[in-house]
């Protein structure tokens, strides 16, 4: 194939070989619109047809002929081998030799079937009438610039006010708000992370977001308390063990700035700027969690020692959710606590028979 015709898929923007591709991928080079259907006589789409139909040349009508030419050359062929078999064959037997060879339709070129297929293509084009809601957009439009121009045969989107590309569907409500609304959280994010570039740890003193591995570039937020901290700082405080005597609220869940007691630790590649976003990242942390299995509980089969407090997935084998019932019981200084398990096996465990 020569160099001077475009590669159909380097047009759409999906072709696979580079350089190594056979057609040409210079926008000035024409492109091959000839309807190859067309010179076959089964084009569906008649006028409508975004190719160009273009009568076939001698030299393809000779070739496209060459099955027309094998039939004649098969139903001549029986003849001798008729006679040549039994030379007193009359022709009764001739004909129903040459009869069991199966027929051919001699073949027509398009231009001369334009008349008979014309009731028929006609109810082919009603019934394919396509809606401006199924066609899609340009692909080079909607990446940032397509080459084509004005002259694209693809429908261009509307420009999205955020990304600042074509990439808005006209016909398709849908799929717009659900594009912008996609957009303008991508873009609140990329905010966020540039914002939280210079932000330090405040016990290491390092920037989190510039620790040598990934799984360091990571924010411990705690949910009581406003000072950063990278997740292995945090974690570390949290997992030395506490001097004999002292409370582990106080020591271990505490911040070490200013000694809030914080339950749990939420990791985040960003860092918050109001109390709203901060809140955003705790829900869609402990919605993530929600939908993992608890290991502990493991289907019923076993206990958490975490309970109501968990932030995983309690769930039995055919589906159905575990169904959480608190206990609550008055303490000795009049305030209400909630029951943990209680099981008889610690009660006759401390129980000394005489």
């Amino acid at each position: 194939m020569p160099k001077r015709v475009l590669c159909k898929f380097f047009a759409h923007g999906a072709c696979l070989k580079g350089e190594h591709c056979e057609f040409s991928h210079d926008w000035k080079d024409p492109p091959n619109n000839i309807c190859t259907f067309y010179q076959k006589g089964v084009c569906a789409y008649g006028d409508r047809c975004r190719y160009d139909h273009v009568k076939a040349s001698r030299e393809q009508s000779s070739a496209s002929s060459s099955s027309t030419g094998h039939q004649s050359l098969v139903s001549d062929s029986v003849l001798p081998y008729a006679t040549r078999g039994t030379l007193s064959m009359d022709a009764t037997d001739i004909e129903l030799s040459a009869s069991r060879v199966p027929f051919f339709p001699p073949y027509k070129p398009a231009w001369n079937q334009e008349h008979e297929f014309e009731d028929f293509l006609e109810d082919i084009t009603e019934s394919n009438i396509v809606s401006p809601v199924e066609h899609s957009i340009c692909s080079f439009a909607a990446a940032g610039n397509c080459p084509r121009g004005e002259k694209c045969p693809h429908m261009h989107g509307d420009l999205c006010p955020t990304c600042r590309k074509n990439c808005l569907h006209p016909f398709r409500p849908e799929e717009r708000e659900e594009h912008m609304k996609t957009c303008e959280k991508m873009q609140k994010h990329l905010e966020s992370l540039k914002s939280s570039q210079d932000i330090e740890c405040s016990v290491c003193l390092e920037r989190v977001l510039s620790k040598p591995t990934a799984a360091e570039r990571k924010f411990g937020l705690l949910s009581e308390c406003d000072h950063p901290f990278c997740i292995s700082c945090i974690r570390n405080w949290r997992s030395s063990s506490p001097t004999t005597g002292l409370d582990i609220n106080n020591t271990v869940r505490a911040c070490p700035i200013c000694r809030k007691v914080s339950y749990f630790v939420i990791p985040s590649v960003i860092w918050y700027s109001s109390k709203e976003e901060k809140q955003e990242i705790v829900d869609n942390y402990k919605a993530k969690l929600k939908s993992i299995d608890c290991k502990h509980f493991d289907f019923g089969n076993g206990n958490c020692p975490f309970g109501t407090s968990c932030f995983y997935k309690h769930a039995y084998r055919d589906g159905h959710l575990e169904e959480l019932v608190l206990r609550h019981l008055g303490a000795d200084d009049g305030h209400t606590v909630i029951a943990t398990d209680i099981r008889l096996s610690d009660f006759l465990g401390n129980l000394r028979l005489r």
